[in-house]
C-alpha cells in the first residue's frame, strides 16, 4: 500500500518536473527500508516511464525549448556519469548523508529566495504607497 501511495506523489511531483526523487528517496529510505543505493536505483529507474510521459504532454504544448534541451540533456549525461561512479564508491550511509546535506541547502536556497522576494515585494509596495 505505502509503494502506490509513494509511487503516486513521485509521479504527481516529477510530473510537473519538481524531482519526485525528492519525496520518492526519503519515503523509500526512512520509511520502506530501502538502502540509500537502492532508493537512488529505483527513482532513477521509475523515472524514465513517468518523465517520457511527462516530456510529451510538454512537446505537446510546445513548452521545451528544444536546442537548451539537448544542450542540458548532453551535459548532464556527462554529469550523470560521473555521479553514478561517485554513487558506487560512497557507502550508503555516507551517499545518504550527502544526499541529506544537499536536501538541506536546497531547503535554505529556497528560503533564502523568499526573503529576497519578501523584501521585492516590501519595496515595491512602499514605492507605491502601499
Amino acid at each position: 500500500m505505502w509503494y502506490l501511495v509513494a509511487g503516486i506523489v513521485f509521479g504527481l511531483i516529477g510530473g510537473m518536473g519538481m524531482g519526485g526523487g525528492v519525496i520518492l528517496i526519503p519515503i523509500l529510505t526512512w520509511f520502506l527500508g530501502a538502502s540509500q543505493h537502492e532508493a537512488q536505483g529505483l527513482n532513477l529507474l521509475c523515472f524514465l516511464p513517468m518523465s517520457i510521459f511527462a516530456l510529451a504532454m510538454h512537446l505537446k504544448k510546445k513548452q521545451v525549448n528544444l536546442r537548451l534541451a539537448l544542450v542540458l540533456a548532453l551535459s548532464g549525461l556527462a554529469g550523470s556519469l560521473g555521479g553514478a561512479y561517485l554513487a558506487s564508491i560512497f557507502e550508503s550511509d555516507i551517499l545518504s548523508r550527502l544526499f541529506g546535506g544537499f536536501l538541506v541547502g536546497l531547503g535554505l536556497w529556497r528560503i533564502y529566495q523568499f526573503i529576497i522576494t519578501l523584501k521585492k515585494v516590501k519595496l515595491t509596495n512602499k514605492k507605491h504607497g502601499f
